[in-house]
């Protein structure tokens, strides 16, 4: 299922202007971010709990969990999306759409927000399904917690690279998701003369 192009909303005395990001970039920064951080996390994880490599590498059980543990994860990433956005602007479950657009799953909302809504359902999953896994890992020492959130927080890179996109709009500027890209269009004043 790819996204199908839809109508850019119209708001009278305002002008959409695209703010796109590329998902090949988005997705070979998630791999060095994820180097970077894995290398980082791995130094601290070991520094305070000694890994145990052996333990975890000789368990099937643990292996198949993990990717069960993707598989979720990402489904639940993209529902925190949804969620946060439809708590935000009021609207209901209609109004989101869920799918796969060049290999990356996405949850889109077709109603135009402030920026400073669009934001906060952006960057939730980044907080929620990765940083937060990452720290209960790290102070509970649960190896398998730890890597989800290093995973997570990785994947979370075309979230942070849209939000980076528009970082000097007004948290009040209107938002508006991309129907068909990794991004969202912004709405500038008309000016008429």
């Amino acid at each position: 299922m790819t996204k199908k192009e839809e109508e850019i909303p119209i708001v009278e005395g305002y002008q959409p202007e695209q703010k796109t990001i590329s998902l090949l970039w988005a997705n070979i920064w998630s791999i060095v971010l994820l180097i970077v951080l894995g290398g980082l996390y791995f130094m601290l994880y070991e520094y305070i709990w000694n890994i145990d490599w052996k333990a975890f590498n000789d368990s099937i059980t643990t292996i198949l969990l993990f990717l069960i543990a993707i598989i979720v994860g990402v489904v639940v990433h993209e529902l925190i999306h949804g969620i946060t956005w439809i708590a935000l602007t009021g609207m209901n479950f209609s109004h989101l759409k869920f799918g796969m657009i060049k290999g990356a799953v996405y949850c889109h909302i077709d109603v135009p927000m402030v920026k400073r809504h669009y934001v906060i359902g952006a960057l939730t999953p980044l907080l929620l399904v990765g940083i937060v896994p990452s720290i209960v890992g790290l102070v509970c020492g649960s190896l398998f917690c730890y890597l989800l959130g290093l995973l997570f927080t990785a994947t979370a890179i075309g979230d942070m690279m849209i939000v980076w996109k528009i970082r000097k709009e007004k948290p009040t500027t209107l938002v508006y998701d991309h129907p068909s890209e990794g991004g969202c269009y912004v709405y500038r004043p008309i000016n008429n003369k």
